[in-house]
């Protein structure tokens, strides 16, 4: 990853009590750089805290442990926000160049129904802003970023947070955005400024041998619960449902495989026991039911 950095780039990492040799790894950067070790995993968002707090430099880049960068686009991703004051994301791919969902529409309202009954790769560029914005070429406000990559002012991130520590993995990138947009800060997908490598789910293998999709709808179903309240959720919800059982009917019929997409369904059709965040004031938690 490095050799696309300039050494004057100062790099912070945050070892979330991995158990790898991580100090030795950042010990042949020739630049300026910070190492935190903590002493049990708090979850990435929390880890990403310290980080954000410990960096020295005007602009901050987030990046996951599973991400690659392909070329020296990254600063100019950090440039884009500090001068636009905002939270800018790369196009992310896969390792064969396959995008990924790396920025998104609003989650609640009218645009998840319309997204849900008219595939993403067939609407106008004009839909496809407010529902699968990933698929675009041109820069776009979003509703939020994916949280593999994303640059932003550190003092913007220290005034949100960033993230939210309750919670512990999955949902924090949503969160944030959603918590960015109420505090004037915009979400900026930068597909033709910078794009990275995420291979995807590195780090929780280990943690979530089962697999992440039932945390990842109970985490979204909180977030949102938050944000927008009881009802405006479970019909967010109703969209999601109609999406995936869709899209797995439609792969199905066209023989292509729905595997992914029936087990998103059933995790999120299982999601009913909600966690409780704490309140936009940080006091009274919102509760599931």
């Amino acid at each position: 990853m490095t050799e696309h950095l300039s050494s004057c780039v100062e790099l912070v990492v945050v070892d979330n009590a991995s158990g790898d040799d991580v100090a030795a790894c950042l010990s042949a950067w020739p630049g300026p750089r910070r190492f935190i070790a903590l002493e049990r995993n708090v979850g990435y968002g929390a880890a990403a805290n310290r980080g954000v707090e410990t960096a020295a430099g005007e602009g901050v880049v987030l990046l996951n442990p599973d991400t690659e960068l392909v070329d020296a686009s990254v600063p100019e991703l950090a440039r884009f926000a500090l001068e636009r004051r905002a939270l800018a994301g790369p196009r992310l791919v896969q390792p064969d160049g396959a995008a990924q969902p790396s920025a998104s529409g609003p989650p609640v309202g009218l645009w998840p129904w319309i997204g849900a009954v008219v595939p993403g790769a067939l609407q106008p560029a004009r839909i496809q802003a407010r529902t699968e914005p990933w698929r675009l070429t041109r820069t776009v406000r979003v509703a939020w970023l994916a949280g593999a990559c994303v640059a932003a002012p550190r003092d913007v991130l220290l005034a949100l947070g960033p993230f939210d520590p309750a919670i512990h993995l999955y949902g924090e990138d949503m969160d944030l955005g959603l918590r960015a947009a109420r505090a004037g800060t915009a979400s900026v997908f930068c597909p033709g400024l910078a794009r990275v490598v995420h291979r995807g789910r590195g780090s929780t293998s280990q943690l979530l041998p089962e697999g992440p999709s039932e945390l990842i709808a109970r985490n979204r179903r909180a977030v949102l619960r938050r944000a927008f309240g009881p009802r405006r959720e479970r019909t967010a919800q109703a969209a999601l449902l109609l999406n995936l059982g869709l899209r797995a009917a439609a792969k199905s019929v066209i023989g292509r495989d729905a595997t992914r997409d029936r087990a998103a369904l059933g995790a999120a059709l299982r999601a009913r026991e909600i966690p409780a965040l704490p309140g936009p004031d940080g006091a009274s938690p919102v509760r599931g039911s």
